[in-house]
Parts: structure tokens; C-alpha cells; sequence
């Protein structure tokens, strides 16, 4: 079972070598000072972090919020409840918001703030976040949080001390999984976004498949840096925070 495993993390990684490389070699020939000034790629990135941002953080925390009073309040139901927007595919999702909003006149589909695109990924990725969190809340170690109640400590300095340390790995896999995700995905934002400014996916998307297009290897060279920059994202934040979580695997905690 242990070789296998390992045979398994090898093979997954050298996919990721050969994805890389291959989109190194796709990218030769760009003109990096073009493209690097390029209004319309840099609209679309600035609007895919944006969106990227916007999502994650509300998944997050309300994923982590649901886990968290589930658990409490032991909600085996509704639970399962949250757990049902899993089973619906993203494309299906689009077609739902977009049915709910078209002519509501509170949100409309297509506006350029990407509104009802993010409610797409949160009503999509929220129950990720909450399945994520929940077995960290089921094993967490209630001694803390009654240490921090006999304390008297406010009901944040509880969950900061009691309970933030131990959510901080399964937050930052569930972090770097949704960035990964969300930034380059084609088919919400195809359905729900606008014309102007694209999300960087749309955008590599549309420029790939447009023969008119002449830069072809400007979306590869796009895709390269927005991994290296979430790459270098996923290495500084388990870096800066290897110490608490090598105290926490070890049952310590300051």
C-alpha cells in the first residue's frame, strides 16, 4: 500500500514537470515585453484575482463557519444537505444562477462585476470547504477550547487560540486548491461573464481557438507564469507556516 502510494505522488508529480515544460517549450517565441503591457491580459488578470479572491475567501469562511457549527450543534442532516451542490456540475450551476437571476432585476447575469459568476463558486465550493473542515472540527481536541472558556477569553481570542492553529493546513490545501481551480476555468465564466475584461481562462481559451489570432503562444506563456506565481504562492505559505504545524502534529502548541 506504501509503495504504491509513493508510486502514485511520483507519477502525479512528474505530470506536473511535463505540463510545465510543455507549456515552456509552447511559450518560445513570445514577446514578453508585449505581453507584459498588454491592457487586455492585464485587465483579465487583475479581474481573475478579483474573482479568484472574492470566492475563495467567502468559501472559506463559510465553509469553515458550517463545519464548525455542525459539528457544535451536531447537524447530521443538514450535513448531508451541504454536501449537495457537489454532485451538480459546474456548467449546471451557471445554467441555475442564470435562470435565478435572468430579468430579476437584483442581479443580472453578465454584469461586468462578476457577481453572480462568484455566487457560482461559492454556492459550488463552499461545500468543499466545509467537507475539508469537518474532519479537522470532528479530532479537534475540545481540552483547548474549555482552557479558553476557563479563561475567559472573548469568543475570538477562543477560536484564535483554541481552534485557528489547527485549521491552518486543511485551510491552506483547501486555499491553493480553489485558486488553482477557480483562476483558469472556462465554463462559468464563458456562460456568465462579459465580453470585456475576460477571465484570464476565457481569454486562453478564445485566443487558442481563434485561427485570426497570430500571438499563439501568448496563452501558453500566460498559463506559465500564473503557475509559477501560484507555485511560488503554495512554497511561501507552507514555509512561513511549517513551524506551527510541525508543533501541532506534534500535539504542542504555545
Amino acid at each position: 500500500m506504501l509503495r504504491s502510494s509513493v508510486a502514485l505522488t511520483i507519477v502525479v508529480s512528474l505530470l506536473s514537470l511535463v505540463s510545465i515544460v510543455f507549456l515552456g517549450t509552447q511559450a518560445v517565441g513570445t514577446d514578453w515585453a508585449s505581453l507584459l503591457t498588454d491592457e487586455t491580459w492585464r485587465d483579465s488578470l487583475f479581474m481573475t484575482l478579483y474573482v479568484v479572491s472574492v470566492s475563495t475567501i467567502l468559501s472559506l469562511i463559510i465553509g469553515t463557519w458550517l463545519a464548525r457549527t455542525a459539528v457544535q450543534q451536531k447537524w447530521r442532516i443538514t450535513s448531508s444537505v451541504i454536501r449537495i451542490p457537489m454532485f451538480v456540475p459546474h456548467i449546471a450551476a451557471a445554467y441555475l444562477i442564470l435562470l435565478l437571476f435572468s430579468g430579476s432585476g437584483w442581479i443580472e447575469a453578465n454584469e461586468r462585476d462578476y457577481v453572480t459568476v462568484i455566487l457560482t463558486y461559492i454556492w459550488k465550493e463552499t461545500p468543499f470547504v466545509f467537507l475539508m473542515m469537518l474532519g479537522t472540527y470532528e479530532q479537534l481536541n475540545r481540552g483547548y477550547l474549555e482552557t479558553a472558556k476557563t479563561l475567559q477569553l472573548s469568543p475570538f481570542e477562543q477560536f484564535r487560540h483554541a481552534e485557528l492553529p489547527f485549521l491552518i493546513k486543511p485551510l491552506l490545501d483547501a486555499t491553493w486548491i480553489l485558486i488553482a481551480f477557480v483562476s483558469f476555468v472556462y465554463e462559468v465564466p464563458a456562460l456568465l461573464g462579459v465580453t470585456y475584461p475576460k477571465l484570464l481562462g476565457v481569454l486562453a481559451y478564445e485566443r487558442l481557438s481563434t485561427g485570426l489570432y497570430l500571438e499563439a503562444t501568448e496563452p501558453y506563456a500566460v498559463a506559465l507564469m500564473w503557475i509559477c506565481l501560484v507555485g511560488t504562492g503554495v512554497f511561501l505559505s507552507y514555509l512561513l507556516t511549517a513551524s506551527i504545524r510541525r508543533r501541532i502534529e506534534r500535539g504542542v502548541k504555545r
